[in-house]
């Protein structure tokens, strides 16, 4: 693992344990996976993809027009991973959770996005991707219930 990705799994681990979550994240042992993570409720087994990109400001300003992830990464996921968030990461550099970014994937909207053949990438508006650790969490753990789904 990445250090800064081993610093991530940690956050996610230590927050089930003192909130008592009966969720598991995996980290995939291949070092090209199109996914990092995925995590599981061990209560009714859902689970959900994560993405997780450590980012730096190489600009000097707080804010990108667009983020973005590869083409291939962006097929996979389409193909592969039917629940799923993608992670930019700029807080080891400013502490501060703002810079921290988030989207959950929907294959309508990704579809709309600007492709960047020239780079092999698909970016992805900033002004449509939430922000904070804390609501990741909110969204992929808090909203799923710990008994059966409906």
């Amino acid at each position: 693992m990445l250090d800064s990705e081993t610093i991530f799994f940690n956050t996610i681990n230590d927050y089930f344990d003192k909130h008592k979550k009966n969720w598991k994240i995996i980290k995939s042992d291949y070092v090209y996976s199109y996914i990092d993570f995925i995590l599981i409720n061990l209560n009714n087994l859902y689970s959900i993809h994560l993405e997780y990109k450590e980012r730096q400001y190489c600009r000097g300003y707080n804010h990108y027009d667009s983020y973005f992830i590869s083409l291939r990464k962006y097929e996979a996921i389409k193909k592969c991973y039917s629940n799923c968030y993608i992670v930019w990461d700029f807080t080891h550099d400013t502490k501060n959770d703002n810079e921290f970014y988030y989207i959950r994937f929907d294959e309508k909207l990704f579809e709309t996005f600007e492709k960047d053949h020239s780079k092999n990438r698909l970016l992805i508006p900033s002004n449509l991707c939430k922000t904070h650790f804390k609501n990741l969490i909110l969204d992929m753990v808090e909203a799923i219930p710990n008994k059966n789904l409906i």
